[in-house]
């Protein structure tokens, strides 16, 4: 039983460990270098260079059902 105990202690200890240094402060201001948003992949790893191209496709695809349903809405 204290075997058990130790191993879940362990675990959520690393787990409080691996979240409290993903939680690091990240700055939410854009960069005067950079084009397009901001997206952290980790505080201080910035991919906005190469996924800004993609961040606009999930509006552009929806936006068909987005009217359809406003049509259908009234």
């Amino acid at each position: 039983m204290k075997r058990r105990f130790a191993r879940v202690l362990i675990g959520g200890g690393i787990v409080a460990a691996a979240l409290a240094g993903a939680a690091g402060p990240a700055s939410a201001a854009q960069p005067a270098d950079q084009d397009g948003p901001a997206v952290w992949l980790v505080p201080g790893v910035d991919l906005g260079g190469v996924l800004s191209p993609t961040v606009g496709l999930p509006t552009a695809l929806l936006a068909p059902v987005d009217k359809l349903l406003t049509v259908l809405h009234g």
